[in-house]
């Protein structure tokens, strides 16, 4: 399948296929360039679709355009229980996991100096600050697989890595002696493959089904730091710009095992962890307005620069293995360290907004992103590896395309209180996958709204599909587990507000 080959491929280099043990490629690009729902409760409530309805704190961060609009200064927080399930499906085998997180994903300041003078063009400034969670990468998803008597496994992948890069036996037992540095040293080392007369690596025996088992753990979060301003004239027209400063935290683990119970062989098990963690900082600018031809409908667009990262990333590899009767072997790679940069594309959004008098309205937005156009490059000090990043950077072109975001919602009034539902669709990034990469949304929302104070309160429900390989081989026929992984993450938050 296609999508098999971009999964493994790009995974193959985290197991050190690239000749190092470079993490950086397509999927990391997506992982820093799309995000999840955002904003206030009251926002996400609706979906999201906030680009032409301004007056919330939450717009500093989508269309600060909407800032123009506020007439008293605000302040709100936002905290909210995140719950993450997810489904790993190989071999009619099906393995839940489940984990779940706490976090505020959303704080905001507005300080409001509204013209008292009404005649006046210009209706004065808004000034204010946010915080909002862009990515909620906290996640564990595991999987159990039978490999049968025939089918290649992880050792003899580590086998054909070794054949492939020309390695021999001399000069993996320099990397023994002196310290691991290649996936395929950490295999010679924990004595899962030797070579034979000939020179060529030749995997351990085993024979029988293969048991395999895998953990991927996932920790971390994408935020922004919004700092913005608007505007209004005449109450028709708003403009607004923001500083983004964005931070992200993100760690993985991997822990990959195969056994064997076959007592005619002296193989037993393997297990190889793999643990990095990436950690940097963004910027980027935001332009935006609203139009209010009338009281009616507001018409709103935005535009986001590419947003400019300095990654900094650190990992380290180790393998362990058993023998009968009863030996134990290990071996740990060297840790590693080193920067990049990461540039996201451009994003463009527009919006409409309807409202129905008293009664409540409904809004709706569509966000435009090439995926395609994000781009890794080297730091003043990794060292000259242009080569590397030109070739992550074709696979990103090739793999990704453009795609369109889509967000709707509505509210509804009653006196003080307000009822909310809203959904949203993340477009496929894949230019050529065998599943749908598309990512579906459904918000609910209510809320109560006093003079000085307000409280909402929403949940959301998303789920997303991607197929995963462990490892790849260089003949694209050869089987290969093909994880069908279903993830889904409810949220549930609560918005206090207070107006001064």
């Amino acid at each position: 399948m296609k999508i098999t080959k971009i999964v493994s491929a790009s995974l193959a280099l985290m197991l050190g296929w690239g000749g190092t043990a470079f993490a950086q490629d397509e999927v990391d690009a997506l992982r820093y360039t799309r995000y999840g729902l955002t904003g206030s409760a009251r926002i996400q409530g609706i979906g999201g679709a906030q680009t032409a309805l301004g007056a919330d704190v939450s717009t500093m961060a989508s269309n600060p355009a909407g800032l123009g609009m506020f007439r008293r200064s605000e302040f709100s927080i936002t905290p909210g229980l995140g719950f993450s399930t997810s489904t790993g499906r190989v071999g009619g085998i099906s393995t839940n996991d489940e984990r779940n997180s706490v976090a505020v994903p959303h704080i905001g300041f507005v300080f409001a100096d509204r013209q008292s003078d009404e005649n006046s063009d210009w209706r004065g400034a808004t000034f204010g600050i946010s915080f909002s969670r862009l990515n909620n990468f906290n996640n564990r998803t595991s999987y159990r697989n039978t490999a049968g008597g025939q089918d290649p496994t992880i050792v003899e992948y580590f086998t054909e890595l070794a054949n492939l890069r020309g390695r021999t036996q001399t000069d993996l037992d320099n990397e023994f002696d002196n310290g691991f540095t290649t996936m395929e040293g950490l295999a010679y080392g924990t004595f899962l493959f030797d070579f034979d007369e000939d020179g060529f690596a030749i995997p351990t025996d085993r024979i029988g089904n293969v048991n395999q088992s895998e953990e991927i753990i996932r920790r971390g979060s994408q935020n922004q730091i919004d700092i913005a301003g608007g505007t209004s004239y005449r109450d028709k027209i708003y403009l607004g710009a923001s500083l983004g400063v964005i931070t992200s935290d993100f760690r993985q683990e991997r822990i990959f095992r195969e056994t064997e119970e076959n007592a005619s062989t002296d193989f037993t098990s393997l297990e190889l962890r793999d643990e990095y963690r990436t950690s940097g900082t963004g910027v980027n600018l935001k332009l935006g307005i609203i139009v209010r031809p009338t009281d009616v409908i507001r018409l709103g667009a935005s535009i986001q620069t590419p947003t400019l990262y300095n990654f900094n990333e650190t990992y380290q590899r180790s393998m362990y293995s058993q023998f009968l009767p009863g030996e134990n072997y290990s071996a740990v790679e060297l840790p590693g360290e080193f920067s990049y940069k990461l540039t996201t594309p451009f994003r463009a959004s527009g919006g409409v907004a309807f409202f129905l008098q008293k009664y409540g309205f409904i809004a709706a937005d569509i966000e435009y992103v090439d995926y395609a156009n994000a781009r890794f490059s080297e730091s003043d000090d990794f060292g000259g590896n242009s080569t590397y990043f030109n070739s992550v950077n074709d696979r990103i072109s090739g793999t990704y395309q453009s795609a369109l975001n889509f967000r709707l919602g509505a509210e509804a009034r009653y006196e003080v209180f307000r009822f909310r539902a809203g959904y949203a669709i993340t477009g496929d990034p894949y230019r050529n996958a065998d599943f749908d990469g598309k990512i579906n949304t459904f918000t609910l929302g209510t809320g109560i709204r006093l003079n000085r104070y307000y409280a909402d309160v929403a949940f959301t429900s998303s789920t997303a599909n991607s197929l995963y390989s462990p490892y790849n081989f260089n003949d694209p026929t050869v089987f290969v587990p093909v994880v069908d992984i279903e993830d889904k993450l409810n949220t549930v938050m609560l918005t206090f507000g207070y107006n001064f």
